[in-house]
């Protein structure tokens, strides 16, 4: 009696993993797998759940018909050589994803689903390297960020900027004058990411001192030491505002054009003209 049992039931999941895949069928691996467990999707198609790992391989993850893609999916699809990449993303917060019930050999995989990871190409697509990433939806996403505000090396960035080697722009980032970020991986552990439009902000509001009028205090006591002249004042022409009277204004080299003119109407037209045909800014700081 045991043995006929046990035959009909061979028999039964014979017929079943012989079954062809009915459209319906693989809708619903592709709506649940991943979200239920997999003797709920198992109990739902009459099948083993062996049957239902490799439709869910075959069928889904191929097509990519799947509500959610694995570590090693979204790796191929970004052109990275390396899974753990992806999961790395995942602990710095970069990328949203959880344990799915599936198994990538010993090990439980990683899913993670479309919209999490348009956001993640939304809010960082320089993780990403277009050369080498697929053609697929993903690649659309960030060529679309790219031509909105590209992204540039340090090597890169120097020539925009006007200056001849990336470690200069390397000094400007460390001195938080050009916002930056540093892309993971590569030499030295990662490479420094600088947006289009940074640089543009950049240079609308240089932080840079004029070199050629201003020298720093170290460079003004070795200059005095070496009998060498230090230059400690520049004359600048400005015209008042409110008598009309232009006024020759000796200032403070590091002083830029604009701040030598809103120190002077600060100090000197506050209310009521109080200067005469020459005035001193800043030269307390210059000596």
């Amino acid at each position: 009696m045991r043995t006929l049992l046990t035959d009909r039931k061979l028999d039964r999941r014979w017929e079943n993993a012989l079954k062809p895949w009915s459209e319906a069928d693989i809708e619903y691996l592709g709506e649940k797998y991943g979200m239920l467990s997999l003797r709920a999707i198992c109990k739902h198609l009459q099948r083993s759940p062996n049957a239902i790992k490799v439709a869910s391989f075959r069928k889904l993850h191929h097509g990519m018909k799947a509500n959610f893609y694995t570590a090693r999916e979204v790796a191929r699809l970004f052109g990275i050589s390396c899974a753990k990449t992806i999961v790395g993303w995942m602990e710095q917060g970069w990328l949203n994803g959880r344990r799915s019930f599936a198994r990538a050999g010993p090990n439980i995989a990683w899913c993670f689903t479309e919209e999490n990871i348009k956001r993640c190409l939304r809010q960082r697509p320089w993780l990403c390297d277009l050369k080498k990433m697929e053609r697929h939806y993903f690649r659309t996403i960030v060529q679309e960020e790219y031509d909105k505000d590209p992204w540039y090396s340090c090597a890169e960035a120097a020539g925009l900027i006007g200056l001849k080697s990336d470690d200069a722009v390397m000094r400007y980032i460390y001195r938080k004058w050009l916002p930056a970020v540093k892309r993971p991986g590569g030499p030295w552990q990662g490479q420094w990411i600088i947006r289009q439009s940074d640089i543009h902000k950049f240079l609308a509001s240089d932080p840079r001192p004029n070199r050629s009028q201003y020298v720093s205090s170290s460079r003004k006591a070795l200059r005095l030491q070496r009998g060498l002249p230090v230059r400690l004042a520049l004359y600048w022409s400005v015209l008042c505002r409110l008598c009309g009277q232009r006024v020759i204004i000796m200032a403070n080299p590091r002083l830029k054009g604009h701040q030598v003119q809103e120190q002077f109407h600060q100090i000197y037209t506050n209310g009521k003209c109080n200067h005469g045909r020459q005035c001193a800014v800043g030269l307390q700081e210059a000596a």
